[in-house]
């Protein structure tokens, strides 16, 4: 027989328990309210997505891979192929509602293009857009793969590709970038913008206004005190990846020469790391080429 005092017990906490489950359900039901409340806009690419043409007859649609392997569109929409062209399955059913297609003709020249875009998934990570030139009736050959994210198409079918996902955690933390309230603060630079035409994709090349930006923000950002890196956790507060975001701009806007990057470096950053984070800009920069064939 229970005693008193453990009844009373019992009692307290069926008390307590009933009382937090009203507050869960109380504080579901005003997040539902907010949540539905707020419509969140639907980003440009994923409405391209999903309101381009389809095709009635995937199966019969034949892909040709970067590495020369054809494949129809039903199998390569249920799994990715690699930066080589080797096509890989789909390691969950998950991951089919991950990749979706569509035909444009991005270029203006009467002949649709074959665009397929998936999401990789993991923490900051990552979008692949893919594009597929026309070379028959029904067949379509690898172009051109774009990896980061944040990859915007805009209304004239241009892509604005950002290197947030590839210098996200550049001696800082993903979410860490540099702080500056003041009206002469730099102006933030991440991306650039690429153009198909004819079966190849460009980057638009820059103009003074945006080399003078880049030089005129690498002034201010290597104006600032010098923060010394720990050696076991080598972050600072955003302004090592800053510094990196204008270069890595500055490269793929102005010829992808990288001795005038290196010297446009050179001519800012004074810090006694230099060599460093010129070594680390240089791999992450390699690490973009591998993944994109732009």
């Amino acid at each position: 027989m229970r005693s008193v005092r453990g009844i009373y017990l019992l009692a307290i906490s069926l008390v307590s328990f009933l009382n937090l489950k009203a507050q869960v359900e109380d504080s579901a039901f005003v997040m539902y309210q907010k949540d539905s409340a707020i419509i969140p806009e639907t980003d440009p690419t994923t409405l391209f997505f999903q309101e381009g043409e389809k095709t009635t007859i995937p199966d019969k649609i034949l892909i040709v891979t970067k590495s020369r392997k054809t494949l129809p569109l039903t199998k390569l929409l249920k799994g990715i192929y690699t930066a080589t062209g080797q096509w890989v399955g789909a390691q969950t059913d998950s991951m089919d509602s991950y990749i979706e297609y569509t035909f444009a003709d991005l270029d203006n020249d009467g002949k649709k293009e074959l665009l397929i875009y998936n999401y990789t998934g993991g923490a900051h990570c990552c979008d692949e857009i893919y594009i597929f030139k026309s070379i028959a009736a029904n067949k379509y050959q690898h172009v051109v793969k774009m990896f980061g994210g944040h990859t915007v198409i805009t209304s004239k079918k241009e892509f604005e590709f950002s290197f947030t996902e590839s210098f996200g955690y550049f001696f800082t933390c993903f979410a860490c970038g540099f702080t500056d309230t003041t009206d002469g603060a730099p102006i933030y630079v991440d991306n650039i913008t690429l153009k198909y035409n004819k079966g190849k994709v460009t980057v638009l090349p820059g103009d003074a206004e945006l080399k003078s930006v880049i030089n005129d923000n690498l002034g201010k950002l290597c104006e600032q005190p010098y923060v010394k890196l720990d050696s076991e956790i080598p972050m600072d507060e955003g302004l090592r990846k800053e510094v990196a975001m204008n270069l890595v701009v500055y490269y793929y806007s102005f010829g992808r020469n990288l001795a005038a990057t290196q010297q446009l470096f050179n001519k800012y950053y004074k810090y006694p790391d230099a060599k460093k984070i010129w070594t680390a800009f240089t791999k992450n920069l390699l690490y973009i080429k591998q993944d994109n064939d732009f």
